[in-house]
C-alpha cells in the first residue's frame, strides 16, 4: 500500500460508527456499512495474514492442540456436518483470504466459490488456490454477500465463519443466503455473539461490548436467541443451534488463549500481548523512519484494544466468537 491509501483506509473505517448510529433498516447503512468494513479489511488483512496465517476465525480448542489444528478440525468438522462431496456446488459467504476454503475443497472435492467484498482478500484467496491445484473447482466473487448476483437456487450447501456479524442487517443477509440455496440445502454459519451471560444493565459488559464492536468492525452484536431468531425469520429451519464453545471447548484451552501470553510459539506470537506491543513498537519506528506506510502503527494499536477486549469478553462468558446455527431451507 501507498502511505496515502492506508491512512484514507483508516479514515473511511472511522466513518463506520457515524453509519451504525442509523437505523439497520436505513438504505444508507446497508450501502455504505460494507463498504466500510471493507476498508476495515483494507488496514487489518496483512495483521491477520501475519499473525494468524489464512484462517482469521477461532475454533474451541482441545489440550495439546495448536490454534492451527484446533482451525483445521473446525473447518473439517463443517464439511462432514454439511455432508459435502463432489459434483456439489457450495458457497463460503465472508471467505477471508480462503484458508477454510481450501481446507474443506481439498477434503471434500465440493467446488466452493467464496463471496468477499474486499478485492485485496480476493486477490489473496486466488493465489492460493491456484497453489492448491484447485482453480478448475474453486473460485470467488467479489459481491456484497446482502446483494449476490447470481440466481436463486444457486448453491446445493453454504457456510460461513464470523463473517455476518459485519452485516448492517442480519435479516437482510440470512434472506439473501436463503434465496442462493436450493430447496432442501443446508447451511452452517459459525458467528460472534454475545452469551446469555451478557447484561445490558451491567457497566462493564457494555463497555466490553463497545470495544469489541468498535475494534472488529462488528456493529450492534445480536444475542444467540436474537441471531437465531433472525436465521428463523429468512425462513430457514434450524436444525441445530449450539455455542461451540461452551459444548465443546476445554477450560483448559479457552477459545481467547490464542490472544494470550500462554500460547505462546514462534508462530503465536505476533498474536500474545508482548508480540502485539513489540509490533505496535516496531511499526512506528518504522512508520516514522517512512519506511512503513503512515497509520500502520495506529492499526497495530487499535488491533490491539480490539484483542484485549476480546479476552475480556472471553473470560467473564459474555461472548462467543464460535455461534453455530445449523439450517435447512425448507421444501
Amino acid at each position: 500500500m501507498k502511505q496515502t491509501e492506508l491512512q484514507r483506509a483508516l479514515t473511511d473505517y472511522h466513518r463506520l460508527g457515524e453509519v451504525q448510529k442509523l437505523s439497520q433498516a436505513d438504505a444508507q447503512r446497508i450501502s455504505e456499512q460494507p463498504r466500510l468494513v471493507s476498508r476495515f479489511y483494507d488496514v487489518v488483512t496483512r495483521f491477520y495474514e501475519y499473525g494468524w496465517g489464512a484462517t482469521f476465525h477461532f475454533s474451541p480448542r482441545r489440550p495439546g492442540e495448536s490454534l492451527r489444528e484446533s482451525q483445521r478440525r473446525q473447518d473439517l468438522g463443517v464439511g462432514e456436518l454439511l455432508r459435502l462431496k463432489p459434483a456439489m456446488h457450495v458457497a463460503d459467504i465472508g471467505c477471508g483470504v480462503g484458508g477454510p476454503l481450501v481446507t474443506i475443497a481439498r477434503a471434500t472435492g465440493a467446488s466452493i466459490t467464496g463471496i468477499n467484498f474486499n478485492a485485496h482478500q480476493i486477490r489473496r484467496g486466488e493465489e492460493r488456490v491456484r497453489r492448491a491445484g484447485l482453480d478448475g473447482s474453486c473460485a470467488f466473487l467479489y459481491a456484497d454477500y446482502m446483494d449476490v448476483p447470481l440466481d436463486d437456487g444457486t448453491f446445493d450447501a453454504l457456510y460461513s465463519f464470523e463473517a455476518v456479524c459485519h452485516a448492517p442487517n442480519r435479516a437482510l443477509a440470512f434472506r439473501e443466503q436463503y434465496r442462493l440455496l436450493k430447496t432442501g440445502a443446508e447451511a452452517a454459519i459459525v458467528d460472534w455473539c454475545l452469551t446469555d451471560a451478557f447484561d445490558s444493565a451491567n457497566r462493564e459488559h457494555m463497555d466490553i461490548r463497545a470495544r469489541v464492536e468498535r475494534h472488529n468492525a462488528t456493529p450492534e452484536l445480536l444475542t444467540a436467541g436474537e441471531y437465531v431468531e433472525a436465521v428463523q425469520s429468512a425462513g430457514f429451519e434450524v436444525i441445530e443451534a449450539v455455542d461451540q464453545q461452551a459444548e465443546y471447548g476445554h477450560p483448559a484451552t479457552p477459545w481467547y488463549m490464542a490472544l494470550q501470553g500462554r500460547d505462546l510459539s514462534l508462530s503465536s506470537l505476533a498474536r500474545i500481548p508482548a508480540g502485539r506491543a513489540l509490533t505496535a513498537g516496531v511499526t512506528g519506528v518504522l512508520e516514522r523512519l517512512r519506511m512503513a506506510p503512515a497509520g500502520t502503527s495506529e492499526a497495530a494499536r487499535f488491533l490491539n484494544v480490539a484483542a484485549d477486549a476480546l479476552v475480556e469478553a472471553g473470560e467473564l462468558g459474555i461472548f462467543t466468537p464460535s455461534f453455530l446455527v445449523h439450517a435447512r431451507k425448507p421444501a
